[in-house]
């Protein structure tokens, strides 16, 4: 199964404005529960963060180390990854542990207890 996509601007200010944030070193997570049995992420990078390079490579860490926790996250919810300027650096492992802790945090963590 795979993640939906936050394409439109009311979509990502409807997750800012009602949702809730999770805030660790690399990204904030933002949250909000969508009434539909699939759940849809958003990258939100801004130019302050790097040259293109650098942004297109955050989101495909991100991007797949949502996809190796998608099974374990709550189906249902929309998602909204903003990236700080400490993303730059990070590596997949980073990436994954950072959202498994975020996603706990945040309740959005189904009953398995994988680790």
């Amino acid at each position: 199964m795979q993640w939906g996509r936050l394409r439109k601007n009311w979509e990502f200010k409807r997750v800012y404005r009602r949702g809730k944030a999770l805030v660790s070193t690399r990204i904030v997570l933002y949250f909000f529960p969508n009434r539909t049995a699939t759940s849809r992420v958003g990258f939100s990078i801004s130019k302050k963060v790097g040259k293109s390079v650098q942004r297109n490579r955050i989101k495909r860490i991100y991007r797949e180390a949502l996809a190796s926790l998608y099974a374990e996250i709550k189906p249902g919810y929309d998602l909204v990854i903003v990236a700080r300027k400490g993303a730059v650096g990070a590596t997949f492992e980073q990436a994954r542990e950072e959202l498994y802790m975020l996603c706990r945090r945040g309740k959005l963590l189904q009953r398995s207890n994988s680790r």
